[in-house]
């Protein structure tokens, strides 16, 4: 039997590529996705959909190894519940916010929600999971159960749509984990690196989240290079240089040293969480 097609909108509601979105099914499902950046979470206060609703919702961010993290809850009005999530919550990047457009999903369904997800999550195993605990199954009418389940279903699909894949299992060769992570640092000029070298080409990755030092030292050459690449790959969040996306590079040294700002040999400045740096665990 052929699959029966569907259609899923994306509304960019500050007008760039990279900020706050509506992502929905139009007539064929109630469920909403907004996804809202943390330096552009005050947008929620004037949504209309989300100001005094209930709504099932992700914090998603990343660790320093680089592995996905998450948070999982449920509010009757998320508007209000994000002022707390600011003050307390300082690693999370953004806010997936699922809503019902027609509002009929209450107080109990969203905890239902809540424990729905916080257990899909955990099966997945896919996302570092922050949740202090496991909610219990929450006592719902029983022909909301289905309904619930079914609205579930449609958070998985936008999830997934938008690229946050929580819910999904993912197999060895694509989970982060199974990659020998390496990092490099600097205190003295502020800069936070990590990647990997890729054994089939030879090449370099340095992994989105990464943080740029500001600026370049007087002996490095490829200063005006760098800063181009900086200008195409990297946006500045709270005054720090991230790397918005996984970035192959020809060798470990062109990846420390974009990085750094500075001449580096990335054989040696490259490390492990073991203290190993690269030479010693490729070059024996």
């Amino acid at each position: 039997m052929k699959a029966k097609s569907f259609t899923i909108h994306t509304e960019f509601i500050d007008g760039a590529l990279d900020g706050a979105r509506n992502i929905y099914m139009g007539a064929s499902s109630t469920c909403h996705l907004y996804v809202i950046p943390r330096s552009e979470i005050i947008l929620t206060n004037a949504i209309p959909d989300i100001s005094g609703q209930p709504a099932f919702y992700i914090l998603i961010g990343e660790n320093e190894t680089g592995k996905p993290q998450a948070y999982i809850g449920q509010t009757t009005d998320f508007a209000n519940r994000k002022n707390d999530h600011l003050q307390k919550k300082d690693w999370w990047t953004k806010a997936l916010v699922f809503i019902s457009d027609n509002h009929k999903i209450y107080g109990d369904d969203v905890r239902f929600l809540e424990y729905l997800g916080i257990t899909a999550a955990y099966e997945a195993d896919s996302y570092e999971i922050l949740n202090a605990a496991n909610p219990r199954k929450p006592n719902i009418a029983p022909f909301r159960i289905n309904d619930m389940e079914v609205f579930f279903r449609d958070i998985e699909l936008l999830a997934d749509f938008y690229g946050c894949q929580i819910f999904n299992k993912i197999g060895p060769a694509h989970n982060a984990d199974s990659r020998h992570l390496f990092f490099v640092k600097a205190e003295d000029r502020p800069a936070n690196g990590r990647g990997y070298l890729d054994e089939d080409t030879g090449k370099f990755v340095i992994l989105k989240g990464s943080v740029f030092a500001r600026g370049e030292v007087g002996s490095y050459r490829k200063a005006q290079t760098r800063q181009q690449f900086i200008a195409d790959n990297c946006k500045t969040v709270n005054g720090e240089i991230v790397l918005q996306h996984d970035q192959e590079m020809d060798s470990p040294s062109g990846a420390s040293s974009i990085i750094l700002g500075r001449p580096s040999n990335g054989w040696t400045d490259w490390v492990d969480v073991e203290g190993r740096t690269l030479k010693s665990v490729y070059r024996h």
